[in-house]
């Protein structure tokens, strides 16, 4: 990879030159037949063709100077530092998750993240919501439970990132309040408080308050905190609602840019100037497992928002991104979890590649519950190891010249700026989320994904391919919610009246340092929900369900495999009926059988719920009818063949074959049918407990 104002070096002199035609007749002939679009021609999610291959010719044109803009602001910083090794925190206890932080930060971590727990991030307590208390986050129910969770940090050294959901409010006088109770003020302060009313609005419902005020009381924040504490940031634009729910890199891009536009116009309205309200914002982007387009995602993002900041007047060694980067909740899997750790180095060398400033690293068993010590310590050291010893961070910009990854890039920031600007003609993110948009682009989006992994075109290892049937689960630290949520109730009490609406952030601080709860921080009445929350998914949510109801059943389904005719014939299949079935948690027994009359000691003590026939196709032509219908005569309950029937369908089909596997079939389909005819899945997706 190079460019074109690059000498080039003649290691291949004295072979005769090739072009990109006499490569095309080589590859055709080599692809006999099949069509070259077919085979190796790629259509992503975002609507984008990739080549197999790219040359000089694929060259785009020098950047111009957004883009130049945008990959130099803020390079020299990350090749002299590294990264921000940040760690998320999630343990409801407040003393437990201090305990996970500070052995974090000792052994490696950089910063940390506070994700509020389900009540907290709807601006309720365990006094309000004991329903939702402690789930999926730490309860941080006031300022002494925050100064609990970070007893022993050092709050003007490591940088201390809050995930407050509708609660930015009462987060930003708890946190400031935190300061000034430790002496910390001025530019000393360094943390995030993660205000965020529209990606609240998309992941809750609600903002927290009507969503002007709320945009309004976060632009209040940002400008109090770029006065009392300029090296504190007060905004996020986190797309984790959009991607979670189905969006595509381009989509999720989209939200962002239209997310950022409207807080620069709620802050200005607030009197920070761009520059300035820019630097309040830091934008937290998912990764996911496809390398490249990671990659490309971050290096567009930088790209279009200084675009976005070119626009606004910003000069341009001003226009860069603080952005932060997790590695995507969607791709993590519930089962064969350890394949988790290949997907957080993958999400991890395209996060640093791309050029993020800050990265959270997901625990391996983040699918399954809360991580112990070895989990979170996989997980840290993912990115210790690509830091510190292979050095990703030390080049600006490594994936620059690469025709590629500058052709992805380009071509992502391309449909990105057509999603912003269809969202800035409905009106702006907030139209676009209280009128649905995002919603049915979302669930659109995933629909499409969810019909390639069920065919199994987007592989999930150990979940729709190679799937581990026995697997032995893995460690998760287990709590009793219920005795934390009590000790919570007890403390807190009734609680104190709700502050006036009108209350400043100072005020606030002043209130919560007095011993006022997170619900009277709360602008004053109750929040209303203005949209429906999108939902969540995970790429292997539906096959695991599958998984879930056989773990569940009396008696685990079983497969026969018979194979026909020898090894060399019937391996393949075979093997291919095992990972088939296997994604739906059906085990499969193996036996040979050729000759019919051996159709009842085949299936002897098997248990067999299912007998698959496994062969070549010349094979099956001579003896998959006679021994289907032997084996059908001995007792077994279903029959199925695999490979396609072709134009025997309807003659196997007299012989008693009931189904076929084959690659490309709608694999989930499939087992979903199978498992619903042996009473272990029911159609409308609950597991039946306790069935077949």
């Amino acid at each position: 990879m190079t460019d074109a104002s690059t000498e080039s070096l003649a290691l291949a002199a004295e072979f005769p030159a090739a072009d990109r035609d006499q490569w095309r007749v080589l590859v055709e002939k080599a692809l006999k037949g099949v069509p070259y679009e077919k085979a190796l021609v790629t259509e992503l999610a975002e609507g984008i063709r990739t080549e197999p291959i790219y040359t000089r010719d694929d060259a785009l044109p020098p950047p111009a100077a957004a883009r130049q803009a945008g990959r130099a602001a803020a390079a020299a910083e990350r090749v002299a530092l590294g990264w921000d090794v940040r760690t998320l925190h999630t343990h409801p206890d407040p003393e437990a998750a201090n305990a996970a932080i500070l052995a974090d930060l000792a052994a490696g971590a950089t910063s940390v993240s506070l994700r509020f727990d389900a009540a907290g991030r709807l601006g309720h307590t365990a006094r309000t919501d004991a329903a939702q208390a402690g789930a999926g986050g730490v309860m941080i129910d006031g300022i002494d439970a925050l100064d609990r969770a970070l007893a022993g940090v050092y709050l003007d050294a490591a940088t201390v990132a809050l995930e407050p959901g509708a609660a930015f409010l009462p987060a930003a006088a708890m946190m400031t309040g935190l300061w000034e109770r430790r002496g910390i003020s001025g530019d000393a302060a360094r943390g995030h408080l993660g205000a965020d009313p529209l990606g609240a609005l998309a992941a809750l419902g609600t903002a927290g308050e009507p969503v002007d005020a709320a945009l309004a009381r976060m632009a209040g924040i940002a400008a109090s905190l770029h006065d009392r504490f300029p090296n504190a940031t007060a905004v996020s634009v986190d797309t984790a609602a959009y991607h979670a729910a189905g969006a595509d890199e381009a989509l999720d891009l989209g939200y962002a840019l239209a997310t950022g536009v409207a807080y620069l116009r709620a802050m200005e309205a607030a009197g920070l100037a761009p520059e300035d309200a820019a630097r309040q914002i830091v934008m937290a982007l998912p990764v996911g497992v496809d390398v490249f387009l990671g990659i490309a995602k971050l290096r567009a993002a930088r790209a279009l928002w200084a675009r976005v900041l070119e626009a606004c007047g910003v000069e341009a060694d001003k226009r860069g991104l603080t952005l932060h980067v997790t590695t995507a909740e969607r791709a993590w899997a519930g089962r064969d979890a350890w394949v988790n750790m290949l997907r957080a180095t993958v999400a991890t060398f395209a996060a640093a590649v791309g050029g993020a400033d800050s990265l959270t690293v997901l625990p391996y068993t983040h699918a399954l519950g809360l991580p112990d010590g070895f989990a979170r310590r996989i997980a840290r050291n993912t990115q210790l190891v690509l830091k510190e010893e292979s050095h990703l961070a030390r080049v600006v910009d490594p994936a620059g010249g690469s025709w590629y990854v500058e052709m992805l890039t380009d071509r992502l920031a391309e449909r990105a700026w057509g999603h912003f600007q269809a969202v800035e003609a409905e009106g702006g993110m907030a139209a676009a989320l209280q009128g649905g948009s995002v919603a049915r682009a979302c669930a659109e989006a995933w629909s499409a994904r969810e019909r390639r992994i069920a065919r199994r075109r987007e592989e999930l290892t150990g979940v729709n391919a190679f799937p581990k049937v026995d697997e032995a689960p893995v460690d998760v630290v287990a709590v009793d919610l219920r005795a934390l949520v009590d000790a919570a109730r007890e403390r807190l009490g009734d609680g104190a009246e709700p502050l006036p609406e009108a209350a400043s952030v100072e005020d606030r601080a002043r209130a919560a340092e007095a011993g006022v709860d997170l619900t009277a921080l709360m602008p004053a009445g109750p929040a209303v929900p203005e949209a429906a929350p999108l939902p969540s998914h995970r790429l292997g949510e539906a096959f695991e369900e599958l998984r879930d109801a056989c773990d569940g059943a009396k008696k685990r389904p079983r497969a026969l495999l018979i194979g026909i005719g020898g090894a060399a014939a019937y391996t393949v299949r075979a093997t291919f009926a095992r990972n088939h079935l296997g994604a739906g948690g059906i085990e499969a027994v193996d036996a040979e059988l050729d000759d019919p009359a051996g159709a009842a000691e085949a299936l002897k003590d098997t248990g067999a719920d299912l007998v698959v026939l496994c062969s070549s196709d010349s094979i099956y032509a001579d003896k998959a009818a006679v021994l289907a219908t032997a084996l059908k005569a001995a007792g077994a309950p279903r029959v199925w063949l695999a490979g396609r029937p072709g134009e025997r369908e309807a003659e196997w089909k007299a012989a008693g074959i009931d189904g076929y596997v084959f690659a490309g079939d709608d694999t989930l389909a499939t087992l979903r049918g199978l498992l619903s005819d042996l009473g272990v899945w029911s159609p409308s997706g609950s597991p039946i407990v306790g069935g077949a």
